[in-house]
């Protein structure tokens, strides 16, 4: 196993994975309390840890909360000019100067300019990167900034990520998160999971479905769950409560957790020790026992499976991405899953998609509509619970931005994938049902939303979140 002990911050970084689901929502009846006429009877208090935030930049004249609140977009300052030099006003796209020589008011974004970014799409997947170019360079006079509504901020983030495509701006591998980016991502998350509910459904759907899962092993010493998307970690934290309230409701201690997060590449070292130590602390103050270790990919064949300790399996599109598409390496992680025997793999897609296969074209019409529902339903929360501009604001920056340009570059490696749900089939796993207690509780979430549009459906074995139609998470199951 390969250790990250260099990659550690842990002594600097301390942050609350805060729970995903309301604090009074449990995940099982076992720790139910008595009910009133307004609250359904599986509410119970949690505890609550509070935790001191990562050290900010040593500057004299640093305000902290200005700071994290900043509207400045760090990419921004590191993104070439839109227009090459070698862009001829002649050609047949238009010279953008024309229209403000002519008019005093403000560019005006219509569907005319989505089918422009489509077309960019499309050269750019035939490789006329030229004529992307041109396009692209026509529309930033329409796409300056992320303004407007959903749709057209949506669209900008896209047109983007197509720019660094191209030959002359070509896109980079990140470093490792600096402090003061990962104190930014967690606001940032932190402000998603206050607004949306893709990653309260994504968690509670999972969580629910492990401790099922692990409910049917009967009783065991220690419980093994194999995360390959840890991120923060922040979607472990109901799941250790529930472990915790279940503990206290049968007077019982709990099984002994160990939790392996597979990380992608040494670069995500940083924030997964982050993740793991504050997932150890609340863990710690829960009264229960646990044991986080990090993995890179290339060496899960060093994992220790320990012989009768239930196993569950957590899948997301990230880590298919992050092996590149190629169908060898996607199998050969599937073969490994299968070896782990696990009881239960659930696959969680908060990506809006069911999986590769499409063109660079309708991936980006698929994106520009997904990331138009995602900020419109962050929009309606905002509004109906007072939350203001600003989350909203910290939400597109720290959330949807680093999505929107990690699914375009990485089309190239997905657009000959299968979708995910043959990927799974194909690699010998069967979909499983989920209980009726879990799509209870999923409408229970939609119902307690402070605002309307979300909706719960089933649909091909996935239990799915929508948004006034547009699919925003599905979650799966599946056994050997």
């Amino acid at each position: 196993m390969k250790s990250f002990k260099s990659l550690t911050t842990t002594d600097q970084f301390y942050y609350e994975p805060t729970s995903v689901l309301d604090p009074n929502l449990t995940s099982s009846p076992a720790s139910a309390v008595t009910a009133t006429t307004t609250t359904p009877p599986n509410l119970h208090p949690l505890p609550h840890h509070h935790h001191l935030l990562p050290a900010p930049p040593p500057t004299d004249d640093w305000d902290p909360v200005a700071w994290l609140l900043s509207e400045r977009d760090d990419a921004d300052l590191l993104r070439p000019p839109l227009i090459p030099q070698s862009f001829d006003p002649n050609t047949q796209f238009f010279n953008p100067l024309d229209d403000l020589l002519v008019s005093n008011s403000s560019p005006s974004f219509d569907r005319n300019h989505l089918d422009l970014l489509l077309q960019a799409a499309t050269y750019i997947e035939c490789g006329d990167f030229a004529s992307a170019q041109g396009i692209l360079a026509r529309l930033n006079y329409y796409l300056q900034s992320p303004s407007g509504n959903p749709i057209q901020r949506a669209a900008f983030h896209f047109k983007e990520a197509l720019l660094s495509l191209l030959p002359h701006n070509p896109s980079v591998s990140e470093p490792p998160l600096s402090a003061a980016q990962i104190v930014r991502r967690i606001g940032a998350h932190k402000a998603f999971s206050d607004l949306s509910l893709i990653p309260q459904f994504a968690s509670f759907t999972a969580n629910q479905t492990l401790l099922e899962a692990f409910d049917a092993a009967g009783a065991a010493a220690s419980v093994h769950v194999i995360d390959f998307d840890l991120g923060l970690g922040g979607q472990w934290s109901s799941f250790f409560q529930e472990l915790a309230a279940r503990s206290r409701t049968t007077r019982r201690p709990s099984p002994a957790i160990r939790l392996t997060a597979v990380v992608p590449d040494e670069s995500g070292g940083p924030e997964a020790a982050l993740a793991a130590e504050n997932l150890r602390d609340f863990a710690r103050g829960l009264g229960l026992r646990l044991a986080v270790d990090l993995v890179l990919a290339a060496s899960l064949s060093s994992l220790r499976l320990a012989t009768g300790e239930p196993v569950a399996v957590v899948l997301s599109p990230a880590i298919f991405r992050s092996l590149g598409g190629a169908p060898e390496s996607s199998a050969a992680l599937l073969r490994f899953v299968r070896r782990a025997s696990p009881r239960a793999v659930v696959f969680v897609d908060a990506d809006g998609g069911g999986g590769g296969g499409n063109s660079l074209r309708q991936s980006i019409a698929d994106g520009v509509d997904y990331y138009a529902a995602v900020m419109e339903s962050v929009e309606a929360a905002a509004a109906a619970t007072g939350a203001g501009d600003e989350p909203v604001r910290r939400v597109e920056r720290g959330v949807a931005r680093p999505r929107v340009f990690g699914s375009v570059c990485s089309w190239w490696t997905l657009s000959n994938s299968k979708p995910w749900a043959e990927l799974l089939s194909d690699s010998g796993f069967a979909s499983m049902a989920f209980s009726e207690f879990a799509e209870s509780q999923a409408e229970w979430l939609v119902q307690r939303a402070p605002s309307e549009g979300y909706h719960v459906a089933r649909r091909d074995g996935s239990l799915v979140l929508t948004w006034r139609g547009r699919q925003l998470a599905a979650t799966s199951a599946w056994r050997c």
